[in-house]
Parts: C-alpha cells; structure tokens; sequence
C-alpha cells in the first residue's frame, strides 16, 4: 500500500514533465472583430461626484466616436459633467473627444497634439 502512493506519484510527475516538455501548438490566428478591437485597450476613469450625480459612467455613442475619427479607444473619462474620449485615429495620433454626460454627441474634437494642454485635467 505504501508503494502505491509513491509510484502515483512518479506516473503524475512524467506524465506531467511529458506534457511540458511537448512543443506547444500555435493557436490559429482568428479575425479580430472590429467592435471588440475598439474598446480592448479603454480604461475607465470616472469621477466619484459625476458617479453620485449622474450614475454608472455610460458607454460613448461608438458610432459618433467613428465620425471623429478614432478607430481605437485607449481612455474614457467622466468629469465636470462630460466624458472625455482619448483615441487612436487611422493614421495613429492620439485624439480627444469631448462628448455630452450621456456619451450620445460630439462636442468637440482635436488631434492630440503633446505641447498642447489646454484639454488635459
């Protein structure tokens, strides 16, 4: 009986070395749905007042984001009352997008250009 634990055990142990020691298989490349691509790389900042005011921080119009121009999402953020949408356009430079509390419309729109803060909070 004790032998039988130990040799469980070993079996276990090369099974799982035989495992690990297989070369790992590529998973095929599947399309990347252009929906789930836009908001992969968001991150969410919500303003704790806007929260008690307003509730849960929607999600922006995708749509009206697209007319803008950006085609990736890299941040949303809630303060004062408005949501503030920083992305990607085609060409790779960061735009920003100032849309009403309810994320539905487009008040303004800029490349990001970095010696400019006029938007930055």
């Amino acid at each position: 009986m004790k032998l039988h634990a130990p040799l469980c055990a070993l079996a276990l142990l090369m099974a799982g070395g035989a495992a690990v020691a297989a070369p790992a298989q590529k998973a095929p490349d599947a399309p990347r749905a252009a929906a789930d691509d836009f908001w992969a790389y968001a991150r969410w900042d919500d303003d704790r007042d806007d929260r008690r005011r307003h509730g849960p921080m929607p999600r922006p119009n995708q749509a009206a984001l697209r007319a803008a121009g950006v085609v990736r999402v890299l941040e949303v953020e809630r303060d004062d009352g408005r949501l503030k949408v920083e992305g990607v356009d085609a060409r790779g430079r960061e735009i920003d997008v100032l849309m009403d509390v309810a994320g539905r419309r487009v008040l303004a729109s800029r490349i990001d250009r970095h010696d400019d803060d006029r938007w930055d909070d």
